[in-house]
């Protein structure tokens, strides 16, 4: 892939430069109800250029601030009207558009990092346990997709929504910008040895389609299954965020076999 010179030369986390001996400051972000949206340009490249966390409200992946600015803004006018032309022509084009982050890598920058300040719609500040208690309001399979997103991280993966695709998650090497995605990832809750039923569980008509999907975009399929402690009482929000370091992750791969290479190699 062509990639910017800039995109080129990012660092895997967002965290402090030891050099200057200047902390990190935090980044602000708005939790809307079912996205989390930083705004601020500034905080958008360091979350950017450093993890490839988000991705752009109006673009397929980094938004307008990181990428070329100009040349979004001749693909988007073809969309607006004729004053928003004219607007732009007289200037030089400036895009203000959010970097949205999904539950799972706001709140790995929040629990883990602690480098992200989420507010509500009406300002009001959200403590780690009230974020993770409204995430799972919203998504009731949040907590296994956390510690399958935890596992995945410390695997050195760059992950995204893998909502395209019908998963849970796309994972990466090093990045979009350098690389097609990898797999295609399923997160399967598992409770006492037993897919938890208040999830949706995969059977053989979704396997294959997923694999279908898979074998059509030229990626793999993996299945992660999370198992939670027996004694876990999944109820309690504080409880759960406590023993995340107790849930254990399982991976199952699925490979796609090439019958002619394999007969053409014998």
């Amino acid at each position: 892939r062509k990639t910017p010179v800039e995109l080129s030369q990012t660092l895997p986390l967002p965290v402090a430069d030891r050099t200057s001996g200047e902390a990190l400051q935090q980044i602000e972000a708005i939790f809307t109800g079912y996205t989390v949206d930083v705004t601020n340009p500034a905080d958008i490249r360091k979350l950017c250029l450093n993890g490839g966390f988000g991705q752009g409200m109006l673009s397929r992946a980094f938004p307008a601030c990181i990428t070329n600015t100009r040349e979004t803004v001749r693909k988007r006018k073809r969309n607006m009207p004729a004053s928003v032309h004219e607007a732009i022509d007289g200037q030089d084009p400036v895009i203000m558009e959010p970097l949205c982050l999904f539950f799972e890598e706001t709140f790995f920058l929040m629990h883990m990092l602690n480098v992200l300040n989420v507010k509500d719609v009406f300002d009001k500040e959200l403590c780690v346990l009230d974020a993770f208690a409204r995430f799972r309001k919203v998504k009731r399979n949040f907590l296994a997709c956390y510690c399958a997103y935890l596992y995945l991280k410390s695997k050195n993966w760059i992950i995204k929504s893998g909502i395209k695709f019908g998963g849970d998650f796309v994972i990466y090497v090093r990045g979009p910008q350098f690389y097609h995605a990898s797999y295609i990832v399923l997160v399967q809750e598992m409770v006492k040895g037993v897919a938890s039923t208040d999830t949706s569980t995969i059977d053989g008509l979704d396997f294959q389609g997923f694999n279908r999907i898979a074998e059509t975009t030229a990626k793999d399929l993996l299945f992660l299954e999370v198992h939670y402690p027996a004694e876990l009482d999944l109820s309690d929000d504080a409880t759960c965020l406590e023993r995340v370091k107790d849930v254990r992750v399982a991976e199952t791969f699925t490979k796609h076999h090439n019958y002619l290479a394999a007969r053409n190699q014998a």
